[in-house]
């Protein structure tokens, strides 16, 4: 299993404060509506997969976007998120600028 998530985070990221989870990445995270652990650094947040409804690809295309609301991130930030593969349930998330 993958212990790693990583992208780079785009102008729609950082002014809605979440990042995107790509669909094929899904089972990297837990169930999608529930929570789950978030470190960063000493700090931790409970955080949640939430998804919106888009036809960005056309109304032939319709499809989910999947996102974690996350504050702070810029345009062009590498965002890491790991799993521990002591606990199934840990995460942490890294912000390199």
């Amino acid at each position: 299993m993958k212990t790693t998530y990583e992208r780079t985070i785009s102008t729609l990221e950082s002014e809605q404060g979440y990042f995107f989870i790509l669909k094929n990445k899904l089972s990297f995270f837990p169930k999608v509506g529930s929570s789950f652990p978030l470190t960063d650094g000493h700090v931790k947040k409970e955080a949640k997969i939430e998804s919106y409804h888009c036809e960005c690809q056309g109304p032939d295309k319709p499809h989910d976007h999947y996102y974690v609301r996350w504050s702070g991130l810029a345009k062009g930030d590498h965002l890491i998120v790991k799993h521990s593969l002591r606990d199934e349930h840990l995460f942490s998330i890294e912000i390199e600028e």
